[in-house]
């Protein structure tokens, strides 16, 4: 979808010097020279050249859109796509771009229809159905076509490229009713929730999207509970499509990390489970029940024949390969993990200690696509908008640095700069090791992986053209440290992208962490699942909003929100100061186009949404503007 983010606003007005000599289609290819090269000057000069002639190209119309986009002037840019279509209605690029367009425009149905139209005619378009994931992720579902929304939720379930869990909304908009309805009564009779069983939507979800719903966690407590205290009983009562839906719970609970409390109860029947399984030949029921419960792997020890079963059953196959394969995998894959420095500083051993019990974050599918490659203009002019940069970029390999990589999903995104070789370095080897056989599953190479503490950087002897460090500097001894650390191997005019939790929108994170010292709770699991009932029961109302927090449904998840050894937290005047005290210039914010909006009724004069003065004020009036934390982008100033 060319042309499109690409926020390349011309410092002055275009000349028109066209050399009318030439043939309007040496014209037209000069145009789209100009356009791939990043030149969007030149370009933006020939098309309006040729349209102005009364050229009658879609191309011409499509890519010019793209640079009214860039340039803020979105209905502009709506006009010159519908002209596009009107003259090749089957253009599928045209209807995607046209679709993010009406988006940004607030026409969520328009956009919606532009989407599907895409689907009809070109289903393979490149990047189409990331595109429609960020869609849905944000729109207000209720304006859309439900029958419609669900069959492309159908298609994006079945889909192994895109990230599952910005679905969440959808899909819960779709199903959550329904299947909150359907368990209420459900006690042991499986015929009782056949609606569920059979629904292939349903199934998907639950191996794909992490549940983040309050009703749907305890309505899946209570139908895990009653599942295994009736395989307890009776391990033949399970047909094939009751035993697809088992599966499909055991992978859910895999994804978050057995966050759902358990009964006394279910212990002993799991008990008898696990016993029956030593003392008698294995069978595919036992094994998918306790999927729910343990990660398969770590009942190696207890059941040594599981790591042998075989089983001719597909869907099957797949739990063992989450749960024991992939695991396995990493274990011998962390043997290999390069290492450099050491890891002295007390706070870097706590957090090293931390992601080494809870590799963060757990992620299962994600949008990757090696034909979407962009400039660090393009890549930064898509995040930072209203602002653009525009300085001029030299054919040369990139050296990008992830500093505090995780599991790799950063890497993943990182995917997106064309010609580079990237750098991932975290304190975690299990952290690590997850990344790399992620990275080895998608094939992705160019990526060095690196076990090292941020505070000996410089010993990569390396500098650095972009930097991005998402939510670890506040988590170091003292984050300024860290900070010019990193820019100590950025190099001169370098970017960096950074991620520092708010103060202001971290109010109910101080008080869940006020009360869990308070009860004493440690890091374990068992007291990360006390900590939530506590905030599940409604009885200490300072913490119980958490439960609107995403990262409340996964043991690591909620580990990192509330139990983090160490948390240092800032506000908009601090962030100007430490940018003014390092020779940092602020490039601004990745927020969502609505938030913009709102900013740009309460500041018109700030067009590039960078004056940071003026974000404090905002942020004091909506306070949970940041509830993630502050993302931006910066540079180095240069003199």
């Amino acid at each position: 979808m060319k042309g499109f983010g690409e926020n390349s606003k011309p410092k002055k007005k275009l000349r028109r010097n066209i050399h009318i000599t030439h043939s309007k289609e040496q014209l037209i290819r000069q145009a789209f020279k100009f356009h791939s090269e990043g030149n969007i000057l030149e370009a933006a000069k020939y098309y309006q050249y040729l349209i102005n002639q009364g050229l009658n190209d879609y191309r011409i119309f499509s890519n010019y859109a793209g640079i009214l986009q860039g340039l803020g002037k979105s209905q502009e840019a709506e006009v010159s796509l519908r002209k596009a279509i009107q003259l090749n209605p089957e253009y599928a690029e045209a209807h995607a771009n046209l679709g993010i367009i009406l988006k940004d425009l607030g026409k969520s149905q328009e956009a919606f229809v532009s989407y599907l139209k895409v689907i009809e005619i070109n289903p393979n378009l490149p990047d189409i159905y990331a595109t429609i994931t960020r869609f849905l992720k944000d729109s207000d579902l209720s304006k859309l076509n439900k029958s419609k929304l669900k069959y492309i939720l159908n298609i994006l379930l079945e889909k192994n490229d895109i990230s599952h869990n910005e679905l969440s909304r959808a899909f819960n908009f779709l199903y959550r009713n329904k299947i909150i309805h359907s368990l209420e009564k459900f006690d042991s009779d499986f015929s009782q929730i056949e609606s569920l069983i059979n629904n292939k939507i349903i199934i998907n979800a639950l191996k794909k999207i992490t549940f983040r719903d309050i009703l749907l966690e305890k309505s899946l407590t209570n139908l895990r509970r009653n599942i295994v205290l009736h395989i307890a009983k009776n391990t033949k009562s399970i047909n094939y499509s009751e035993l697809k839906f088992v599966i499909a719970l055991g992978e859910q609970c895999f994804l978050n990390e057995y966050v759902y409390s358990l009964t006394q109860e279910e212990k002993l029947s799991l008990d008898i489970i696990i016993n029956r399984c030593k003392d008698i030949e294995l069978n595919e029921t036992d094994i998918s029940i306790l999927s729910c419960y343990f990660p398969l792997y770590k009942l190696l020890d207890q059941i040594p024949s599981l790591e042998s079963f075989n089983s001719p059953n597909k869907i099957f196959k797949e739990l063992i390969e989450l749960q024991i394969i992939e695991p396995l995998k990493e274990i011998e894959l962390s043997q290999n993990v390069k290492r450099i420095g050491s890891i002295s500083d007390n706070v870097s051993q706590k957090v090293k200690i931390q992601y080494e019990e809870n590799p963060y974050p757990r992620w299962r599918y994600g949008n990757y696509q090696e034909n979407q490659k962009l400039s660090i203009n393009q890549a930064i002019n898509i995040e930072i908008k209203p602002n653009y940069i525009n300085k001029k970029e030299e054919e040369h390999q990139l050296n990008i640095l992830i500093a505090g990589c995780g599991t790799g999903n950063q890497i993943l995104q990182a995917q997106r700069y064309k010609n580079a070789q990237i750098t991932a370095i975290d304190l975690s080897l299990s952290s690590l090791a997850y990344a790399q056989r992620k990275m080895n599953e998608l094939e992705i190479d160019k990526v060095e992986l690196i076990e090292m503490d941020i505070l000996e950087v410089s010993l990569l002897e390396k500098q650095f053209d972009v930097i991005e460090c998402s939510g670890v500097l506040h988590h170091m001894n003292d984050p300024l440290i860290g900070l010019k650390a990193l820019l100590g191997v950025a190099k001169k005019n370098g970017y960096l992208k950074l991620g520092l939790y708010s103060e202001l929108a971290r109010q109910d994170i101080i008080k869940a962490r006020n009360h869990i010292a308070g009860k004493n709770l440690k890091t374990t699991s068992n007291d990360i699942r006390r900590f939530r009932q506590d905030v599940i029961s409604g009885t200490y109302l300072e913490i119980a909003n958490l439960q609107k927090r995403s990262s409340f449904y996964s043991i690591s998840e909620c580990r990192d929100l509330c139990f983090h050894a160490k948390e240092h937290r800032f506000t908009i005047n601090q962030l100007q100061e430490t940018l003014k005290s390092n020779e940092l210039e602020f490039l601004g914010f990745l927020l969502p186009t609505p938030v913009q909006s709102i900013y740009k009724q309460y500041f018109p004069e700030d067009k590039k949404q960078t004056n940071l003065q003026k974000w404090a004020k905002f942020e004091e009036k909506y306070p949970n503007t940041f509830r993630g934390m502050y993302q931006f982008w910066v540079s180095k100033i240069s003199f």
